[in-house]
Parts: structure tokens; sequence; C-alpha cells
């Protein structure tokens, strides 16, 4: 009862401080302008940032696209290894957890990633580039190490990135092998016991036409949950990476890039503490709702521990659990640049398995365990020919093909103390699934870009998709048979983009488009599902943006506004099922929502206010709707969400930060960062939608982190404090068959510091 008293009485505080935050921005923006303004006329300006989101390396001013970078510098000043990271300081976009690095769902302008466990293929809602290869069917959350640059394009960039970049694409480009010796080493060490270990090498085996860079970092955490249980254990991590990249240059036309790269996560247990409050699965499980022995009087049971936000560190489970991720891929990568023309081929490879087991009833009683895993690959080959830069015309036409695979097992077996030992023996298999998907897609695409003058640039891109979907599936409930089914579906989808824009002056740059998104649709085989097909999602994004460096580039604004209408927007639904026997699963899957919309302003800042001064921030506002969603299917009932608020979608998303560098000593800088991030209230999930209260709310947060450093030619240390006033919050609730209540995971402070050693 404490819980939800507390929550309730920071309505008005959260409200205060939507207020406040606001103001924050708008009177950070304005100071800074006012700084900047008085600052003497020769001051540095702000750092030059250039990306390569239209796959040439251009000014970020001449981009039509709404997007946020983060430098080599700022990725190793922010302390960034994750997408929670720099998400934080980035405007509309959101990520909910479910307990491990790489279970996490991400959110830009309301488009949400939708990984049913029905469905083998991963197909995402945002492409993940890493080096122009797309590492989305594999991983979510990709390793930051050794990281030249990342992009975060918001709106559809189905273009370049392909069928599934409906809500945007983050793009990321590594550090490639040079003709220099250079050896880096670094140990961090933070709260919960943590040690990161880190070494960068490269080395030019031949000048100028062969060299080699490895990468690897090894990270281990005592992690900050334990289990009261006799058992013992808790969420202590294992993190392993490797990297190897080959840069071949023959000749000055010809460049060969090979890469190959390998991660393995351990974790001991899925983060995340009891809420006290019962699914709906779960209350049928234990509060009689599938005509089972009512258990703890059909109430969550506290088990020792308690609940959320009293208990945030303790969990008591009689089983073991082992959670993980292996994820290896392969490159390579040819650029030849001849005297009129550009040919580029990436090729590559990712495999991936996601892994499961042990206690899923979260508790000391003796109720459910599982064996589940989820192995991914995919094969894809990209071609692609451009024009030389500085002509009339910039143009691009290219191709790709790629087969994307995947194989489900699943079993959930009854422990000794089941809710119904007259149906299940210790050990029985409640439900078992096995399930493999394929999906077969080419694509041909093309842009061209006409300068008119030397301020007025047209574009006109576009991008035909074709996919090829099937799977297969083998489900059992309490021992019969209730599924052995194939079931298959193409889909194909042309999706154009125009962009228009105009330099008003050397200072500012105006742009519009309009660009049509597409993300394939796929197969879905279930007992409760009907064995069908959910349909593409497509979305037209109307965007208009200001893109500014005044006052001798010592100040610099962004500003867009966008509005996306969405047919048949792709949602998940889950609920319990009673089967054969009076065996009982949990089914997940997808629907379609017939129409939706969201429109929004994102702004972003950053200011040089006096000599080593720099001030920035960003703001986000988005409101996204359900318009036409009359069937939907929410927590195993049927609800009509038109006019809802899509899930994952904060209406406010706001960000500041203030960092003051200077020389300290010959040839030594420091630095000083403090960091603000703030995210306004959420339904986490479709099911939420169909309940009130504490934990379908998510209620809103912000946090504060403190870093600070030196750094020489040869050695640096970083300190910082992140969520330094220990706020407590989450993201969202997850469930398994947890008799405790869904699951939070849990937030927590973190102090830590990071020695560096690397030659000249």
């Amino acid at each position: 009862m404490l819980q939800r008293k507390t929550l309730q009485s920071n309505r008005f505080k959260n409200l205060t401080l939507l207020s406040s935050a606001s103001s924050v921005v708008l009177a950070t923006l304005a100071v800074s302008t006012a700084f900047a303004a008085e600052a003497t006329g020769d001051m540095a300006g702000l750092e030059e940032i250039t990306v390569t989101a239209q796959r040439r390396t251009q000014d970020v001013r001449e981009v039509p696209i709404s997007m946020t970078v983060f430098s080599a510098a700022a990725i190793e000043k922010q302390n960034i290894k994750g997408v929670e990271a720099y998400f934080s300081q980035t405007p509309n976009v959101s990520f909910t957890s479910q307990g491990s690095r790489d279970r996490k769902s991400l959110s830009l302008r309301g488009v949400s990633d939708q990984l049913s466990a029905d469905s083998n293929i991963k197909a995402g809602s945002f492409a993940f580039y890493i080096d122009e290869f797309n590492v989305a069917s594999g991983t979510s959350n990709p390793e930051i190490v050794d990281i030249d640059r990342i992009e975060i394009l918001r709106g559809p960039q189905g273009t370049y990135f392909g069928r599934n970049s409906i809500g945007g694409a983050i793009n990321i480009t590594t550090k490639q092998p040079t003709n220099e010796v250079f050896a880096q080493g670094s140990v961090g060490y933070s709260s919960f016991n943590t040690w990161d270990l880190q070494a960068i090498g490269n080395l030019p085996v031949i000048e100028d036409k062969l060299a080699v860079r490895v990468v690897g970092r090894y990270e281990h955490s005592d992690g900050n949950i334990k289990n009261i249980n006799p058992i013992g254990g808790g969420n202590d991590s294992t993190y392993k990476y490797g990297k190897a990249i080959v840069r071949i240059t023959p000749n000055e036309q010809l460049t060969v890039d090979l890469t190959v790269s390998g991660t393995d996560e351990k974790v001991g247990m899925r983060a995340g503490v009891p809420s006290g409050v019962l699914a709906t699965f779960s209350k049928g499980l234990y509060a009689g709702g599938y005509g089972f022995p009512v258990i703890n009087g059909g109430q969550a049971l506290p088990d020792g521990v308690g609940f959320w936000p009293e208990n945030t560190n303790r969990v008591n489970f009689n089983r073991p659990q082992d959670v993980g991720t292996k994820l290896y891929y392969a490159t390579g990568r040819i650029n030849y640049h001849a005297d009129n023309f550009n040919v580029t081929s990436v090729t590559g490879y990712i495999h991936s398995k996601e892994f499961l087991h042990g206690d899923i009833d979260g508790s000391s009683l003796d109720l459910f365990y599982e064996e589940e895993s989820i192995k991914r690959s995919s094969l894809s080959e990209e071609l692609r020919i451009s024009s030389n830069p500085g002509g009339r015309i910039d143009w691009t036409i290219g191709g790709i093909v790629g087969h994307d695979k995947g194989k489900t097992a699943q079993i959930t077996y009854a422990g000794t103390q089941n809710p119904a030992p007259f149906i299940w023996a210790p050990g029985d298999a409640v439900t078992t699934t096995y399930s493999d998907g394929n999906a077969k897609n080419y694509a041909v695409f093309g842009e061209g870009s006409w300068h008119v003058n030397e301020r007025l640039i047209l574009t006109l891109a576009g991008r035909f998709t074709r996919e090829k979907v099937s799977a297969n599936n083998f489900n059992t409930s309490n021992g019969i048979i209730t599924d052995a089914v194939n079931a298959g579906a193409s889909f194909s989808s042309f999706s154009p983009r125009v962009a228009v824009n105009f330099a008003a002056s050397d200072e500012v740059n105006l742009y519009a488009t309009a660009a049509r998104g597409f993300k394939s649709g796929g197969v879905q085989v279930g007992a409760a599902t009907g064995h069908e097909s959910f349909a593409p999602e497509t979305v037209w994004n109307y965007e208009a943006g200001i893109k500014t460096e005044f006052l001798d580039k010592r100040l610099r604004m962004n500003l867009a506004a966008f509005y996306m209408d969405w047919k048949n927007m792709q949602v998940e639904y889950s609920f319990g099922v009673q089967g054969p026997g009076g065996g009982v699963s949990f089914v997940q899957g997808i629907g379609n929502a017939a129409s939706a919309r969201s429109y929004g302003v994102e702004l972003d800042m950053q200011a040089l206010v006096m000599p080593h001064l720099t001030v920035g921030g960003t703001a986000g506002y988005l409101n996204a709707k359900f318009k036409d969603f009359p069937n939907a299917v929410v927590d195993g009932n049927v609800m009509d969400l038109s006019g809802y608020t899509i899930p994952n979608a904060p209406k406010w998303t706001l960000s500041a930060n203030v960092e003051y560098n200077r020389e300290i000593a010959d040839g030594y800088n420091g630095f000083i960062r403090a960091e603000w991030s703030y995210k306004d209230a959420i339904k986490s999930n479709i099911a939420a939608l169909g309940h009130s209260g504490f934990p379908y709310d998510v209620p809103s947060f912000n946090f504060f982190n403190l870093r600070g450093g030196v750094e020489s030619d040869n050695y640096g240390i970083n300190v910082y404090a992140e969520n330094i006033f220990n706020k407590k919050y989450f993201t969202n609730a997850y469930e398994k068959a947890f008799i405790g209540g869904m699951f939070l995971e849990p937030s927590f402070r973190s102090f830590g510091v990071k020695l560096t050693v690397k030659t000249n």
C-alpha cells in the first residue's frame, strides 16, 4: 500500500517537475545564446560534426534528417556502454528493459519493437548498423568499444537502412586500422564490485598496404540483486567481447576491410524484484482462475523479501537461473574509388543465441521452471554504386539480398509444489514449443540529389523490397499436441522519399521531407493465433526542420517538427489459455491496429558560452495515439483502443548538460561534466492499457550524473557518479509465472573510476 501512495503522491511533483524541466531547457537555451553572443571573437568554435547517414560523408547540417550524434570523445567522457546511456541524451526515444543487457525494447517517436516469442525472425522496427552491416537480427544493444561515432536517425530510413527501419536507424561507425602503431589499455572499477578491462591494439603490418586492429573487453560484476535463498546467487554477470579488423589497401583506389566480432554474456539471473501485483496470467495460476487451488489467498507472495520500492535488491528463488546471449558476426567491406564513381560491397553474417534456464515463478516455492533457447542467424550482401561528390547531381543505386533464420525451443516444467498436482507430476512438461522460421528478402534502391544552385537541393529516393517468410511449429500442452503446422506468406513494398534542402545563409539550413516506411509482415503459429499471418506495417512521415550554427560556430541549434501516419501498426498481445487436459500456456502474438498517428517536436542545442564552458540540452515532445483499433486483444480481453496513447511513447523527453574543459598543467587537460535526463510517464505495453495503477502505469522519472577526468597524450583517469541522488524508478513490468507479482528492473546508483594508458 505504501508504494501506491508514494507513486500517487508523486503525480503533483511530476507535474511541477515537468514545468520546471521545460523551463530549465528553455532557460539554458536563452542563457547560452546570451553568453555566446558576448564571447570574445578569438574563441574557438564547437567541434565539426560529420556523418555518413546517407552513405557519404557530409556535414550534419546538410542531411535532411532529425538526428543526434555522439562523437568518440563524447562516448568516452559520458561512459557510454549501451543504448540506455545514449538514449538518455536523445529526444523522443525510450526503451524498456526485461532484466538483462540484450532484453530491451526500443522506441523512437512512438515506434516500438514487437518481439513476440512466437516469431523466430527478429523483425525489429529499427535498423542497427555497425560499419554498414545490419546487426538488428541479433541484438538491440551492441557493444560500444573503440567507437568513432554513433548516429541516431529518427523517422523512416528505408532507402539506405532497409525494410525494418520504420522508426529510424542507429548507425555506428567503429575506428578502423591505421598506419600507426597504437596500443591502449584501461581498467575500470565501479559499484557492485564491477571490474571492466579493455585493450585496443593497432599494427601496420605492411606500410600503406596492410594494417590490423584488435579490441578486447572483459567485465565482471557481482550485480545489484541478491538471492536470499540458501542456493544463493544473484544477477552477477560476466561479459566478454573481442573484435579484429584487417584493412587491405593494395592501391589508392581499393580498400578492403575484414571484420570478425564475438560477444558472450552470462548473467546469474534476470535483474528484477517483485512488484506485489499479480499479472492476469499469474492470477489464473495461483488465484483459482483456471480451477486450480488458491495459493497464499490469491495474493502476491512477499516470500521474505517484500515488494518494490521497499525492496530494490533481493529475491528468493528456490532454483538457480541462468540467462545469457552469445553473438558473433563477420563482415567483408570493399570500397573501390574510380574517377567518376564509387563501388561499395558489404557482405555479412551474424549468429546469435539467447537462453534462459531455471526458475520462472520468482519465489522460494518450487512451482515452475523453464528451458528456453532462441537461435537466429542472418546472411546478407549489399552492393552500391554512387557518384563522386562535387557534381550537380549526387546519385546512388544499389541492391541487397538477405536470408534470415530462427529456431526456438522452449519447455516449461512443473515443480514439486506446482498448483495442479492432479494434472502435472513433478518434472512434467507443462508446455513445449519447437519452431523454426525463414525469411528471404531482396531490395533495390536509389537516390538522386539535384543541386539546383548553391543553396537549393532537391532529393528523390526510393526502395523496393520483397520478402518471403515461413514458419514451422510444434506445440504441446499437458503432453497433448495442440499444433503441428507450416505457414508462409510473401510481402512487397515500395518506400519513396522526397526531400528539399535550402541553405538560407551560411548559418541556417532548412529542410522538408516526406518518406514512407515499411516493416515486413510475418507468420505466427500457435493454438491461439489461428496460424495467421500479420500484415506489414507502413507509415508516412512528414517532417520539416531547421539546422543552424551561429556566432562563429559557438552556438548550434536544431529543431524538427513531424507528423507520422500509420496503417496496420503491428502490436504485441499476450494472454493465458487453458488447453486440453486442463493444462495452461502463455500465448504471445502480433496483431495489427488499423491506423495510428504521432506528431511532435525535437530540439537540441549546444553552445560554447565562454572559453572552456559548453552547455547543451535536448527536448522532445510526442503525441502518439491509435486512431482506429476497435478489436484489440488486451491481456486476453477485446477492447477498443481507438484514441489510446501508444505504449512506450513518453510525451516529454528532456536532457541538459554542462561541461567545463581546460588545460590544468602542461600537457594535461581536465574536464568536469554534469548531466540531467527526464522521461515522462508511459504504459509500457499493450497489456497495460487494460489496467490502471502500479505497475501498469510507469511513472515519470529523472536523474543526474556527474563526471570528471584528466587526460594527457599517454594517461587518463575518469571518475563518475551515475544517478547520483539514487532516484528510484523502473521502465516497465515484465512477467513469466511470478507469484510475487510482475517483476521490475530497479534503478540503482553507481560510482566508478577508469584508468587508461595509451601510446602516442
